[in-house]
């Protein structure tokens, strides 16, 4: 499987959620699936970002926070 790219969307507006996948294409079959009935409002509020925000934790196996320097995002 092809590298993980990082995206952003809201839906209801000013409400963010993160996601990652292979290619902008798989995110926008998500979205067509998730949201039927709104897919057109939420597809112009899709970003790819280049790292997760800095709220978001990244975990190793024994629970402990993987600090942001030494992880590959």
């Amino acid at each position: 499987m092809p590298a993980l790219r990082k995206f952003r969307y809201e839906f209801p507006i000013m409400e963010p959620h993160f996601l990652e996948a292979p290619s902008p294409k798989a995110v926008v079959a998500f979205l067509r699936r998730t949201y039927p009935h709104n897919y057109d409002e939420v597809v112009p509020t899709l970003v790819e970002i280049p790292m997760w925000p800095e709220f978001w934790k990244v975990l190793d196996d024994g629970g402990r926070v993987i600090p942001r320097t030494q992880r590959q995002d």
